[in-house]
């Protein structure tokens, strides 16, 4: 037993969590070297003191749960030693002899500096990764039409008087510098500031423009699309050229998708506080592993495309408070979904 007892304190005393405990009455019995070094009271100076001596959030704590005889945790709080404050996680349990009676409490608390300065520099590492794969990308797209153009404006020189050149440069250069300013417009849409939209509209309206801007390329396809949007509207605070933009975009994403003669399914789902529209495909669905990449920009699974198209929707989805997410059917196919907060009315509704 004596053995089994200096044991226990050993593990106490070196354990890298602070360990505090009261007796029944609220006097502090055990303060081991962590609980010093976090709150800074010598453990000679806290043992045999009452409890309200302790930092008022490891007080109350182990006052509550004497009084309640129940376990509870605080899952962040700030406990200073009077020269640092410090995060911590506190878990109070109360302790009771074999019979159920109480005997009094402890509290178990760690420092949660090393976890936040851990969580910083993931935070730091994943934006160096996502800007670095941005300006790949750019770099990649705006690459081909540069060479593109410095190929003709080397030939110039020598082909100046050839007409069939002169119309080839002009335009071959008129036919990249589009491709760039549409990259550059599509980059604006997505890094667009963030501000909500304060104008209530039916969700129907630019999802309805979406569908008859992409009807004649389904039915060059022979792609049968259904429509289940209700006969009610379905207000949510949108803009509606961006709406009408994102639902372009996972439209057209669905047809390059899908094989001829298939089909394509888009729904409106109204509940209590929340609309969802999905867009569903009978394509060949998105691999598993890559679920999570679909809308990071400039990845993209085909031979041909800017990478921009899911990432551009991700970002107007965000600005609208909308979930965007992509699965797979257990039939086959991929299946879009957008979830948007419905709009609390009365509210201006836009034209």
């Amino acid at each position: 037993v004596v053995l089994a007892n200096e044991h226990l304190n050993n593990i106490v005393t070196t354990i890298e969590s602070g360990v505090v405990a009261v007796d029944a009455g609220g006097e502090i019995t055990l303060f081991n070297r962590a609980a010093e070094q976090l709150t800074g009271i010598p453990a000679a100076q806290a043992r045999a003191r009452p409890v309200a001596a302790l930092p008022a959030c490891l007080g109350q704590a182990l006052r509550d749960t004497l009084a309640a005889g129940a376990a509870r945790t605080q899952p962040e709080v700030e406990l200073s030693d009077g020269t640092v404050t410090r995060p911590i996680i506190c878990t109070t349990s109360p302790l009771h002899d074999p019979e159920g009676r109480l005997l009094g409490a402890v509290a178990v608390f760690s420092d949660l500096t090393p976890l936040k300065e851990l969580e910083v520099e993931r935070r730091r590492a994943e934006r160096l990764a996502y800007f670095e794969m941005l300006a790949a990308g750019i770099a990649h797209e705006i690459k081909n039409p540069l060479v593109a153009i410095k190929t003709f404006a080397q030939l110039l020189p020598r082909k100046q008087g050839d007409p069939k050149f002169s119309e080839d440069f002009g335009r071959i250069v008129t036919r990249e510098i589009g491709r760039m300013e549409r990259l550059l417009e599509r980059l604006r849409t997505m890094a667009r500031p963030g501000e909500r939209p304060v104008h209530a509209l039916d969700l129907r309206a630019p999802l309805g423009d979406a569908l008859e801007t992409t009807r004649p390329a389904f039915n060059e396809k022979s792609i049968v699309v259904s429509t289940a949007t209700g006969p009610r509207p379905c207000f949510v605070l949108g803009d509606h050229a961006e709406l009408e933009q994102l639902f372009l975009n996972l439209l057209m994403n669905a047809h390059e998708a899908t094989p001829p003669r298939g089909m394509v399914r888009v729904e409106i789902a109204v509940g209590a506080a929340r609309a969802t529209v999905a867009v569903v495909d009978t394509g060949p669905g998105i691999p598993n592993e890559l679920l999570d990449r679909v809308f990071d920009p400039f990845f993209t699974t085909k031979q041909r495309g800017s990478g921009l198209g899911l990432a551009i929707c991700a970002s107007i989805a965000q600005r609208h408070g909308a979930r965007l997410r992509a699965g797979n059917r257990p039939t086959g196919g991929a299946a879009f979904t957008l979830e948007f907060p419905l709009a609390v009315t009365p509210a201006p509704v836009s034209a």
